[in-house]
């Protein structure tokens, strides 16, 4: 298909001319297109997601791919449907909050070309609950197949939209790692964040899963952060989302901090799922964000302790094939190792054309 190949109708036209809009407005232009669902019905049968191989199951939740949608490209859940459509095994919606937030100030999205990355400082712009729970209504065939990220400053908001979206969704992500949004490190102390998720954990219907910030290398932070997993894990959380953006400052941004996202963070992932799994030795699922781009990648985190990925800012500078291809390239490299489920995957991915 025209959108399955690195060399796309997406690369060489579609890509060059939404690139000359400003970000803010290239994202709505992409939401507006997906919102016709009949079009992207038509690539359903040539996804890359039907094949059993690829089957995946993420804290007890089946899902056809490992291969997700992070959180904040559908963040009022409007392209749901037609996001599946194009291979993902799941996508991850939201962050919802409970009132609508018109977010930071403009310029709050910057591309880096040149790194295949992003900042942003969007701080959780959306229409709040009541819009994304009339939305996530329409998608109950989907269900299975839906995250919903939630977030607040305070726990009572919190719990609120995780009784008013867990009905409709396979799962949940407390975000508690924003470094865009002002008010969420009071969950970075342990305590309050154990407390906060043995409330939710009371009440849950389906898994849990908590995102947590980045850590760099150096050994007091390093700690402090594994610290917050270790918490989140023992109040019964079912996995992490590994991990958030990376706090960066820019004068580019209107708010002069924000979260960089892309190519360069791939192999701080990579290092963080190694921590994480050494750490939780099987106890939660692992979910890898961060950098995410290639089949070789999928493997290298499924190798390194992870059941999932979620990939966002590689989707926006690849376009609606990637998916596919990711798909299809992890069953070729599976091919040729003699794999037969994604759960086999061990070591480093063969090295094929």
């Amino acid at each position: 298909m025209f959108w399955s190949n690195k060399t796309s109708i997406y690369s060489l036209v579609a890509r060059p001319l939404i690139f000359k809009l400003p970000p803010e407005g290239a994202h709505k232009a992409s939401e507006i297109a997906l919102s016709l669902p009949g079009v992207w019905n038509v690539f359903r049968p040539f996804n890359g997601a039907h094949n059993s191989k690829l089957s995946t199951d993420l804290a007890g939740i089946s899902l056809p791919t490992p291969v997700g949608l992070a959180a904040g490209f559908d963040k009022d859940f409007k392209v749901v449907g037609s996001v599946l459509n194009l291979g993902f095994g799941f996508v991850t919606g939201g962050t919802v909050t409970l009132s609508s937030r018109p977010g930071n100030p403009k310029p709050r999205v910057v591309r880096l070309p040149d790194q295949s990355a992003l900042m942003n400082s969007l701080g959780f712009p959306g229409q709040g609950l009541e819009a994304a729970v009339r939305r996530l209504g329409k998608y109950r065939k989907q269900r299975d197949r839906i995250l919903v990220s939630i977030a607040g400053t305070i726990e009572d908001e919190i719990v609120e939209c995780l009784h008013r979206t867990q009905p409709l969704a396979a799962g949940i992500e407390l975000n508690i790692s924003s470094p865009n949004t002002t008010g969420l490190r009071i969950f970075h102390e342990p305590a309050r964040l154990r407390g906060l998720i043995e409330g939710l954990v009371a009440d849950r219907l389906v898994p849990l899963f908590v995102k947590l910030p980045p850590w760099p290398r150096d050994t007091d932070n390093r700690r402090e952060m594994l610290k917050l997993a270790e918490t989140a894990v023992d109040a019964g959380v079912d996995g992490l989302v590994v991990a958030n953006t990376h706090p960066v400052e820019s004068r580019l941004l209107q708010a002069g901090r924000g979260g960089l996202s892309g190519a360069p963070l791939f192999e701080h992932t990579e290092l963080m799922i190694a921590d994480v799994q050494a750490l939780v030795q099987g106890q939660a699922a692992i979910i890898a964000c961060g950098g995410v781009s290639t089949a070789e990648h999928v493997w290298q985190l499924l190798a390194s302790g992870a059941s999932a990925v979620q990939l966002y800012t590689s989707f926006i500078y690849e376009g609606p094939g990637l998916p596919s291809r990711i798909n299809r390239r992890l069953v070729k490299l599976m091919d040729m190792e003699g794999i037969d489920t994604v759960a086999d995957i061990t070591g480093p991915p063969p090295d094929v054309k």
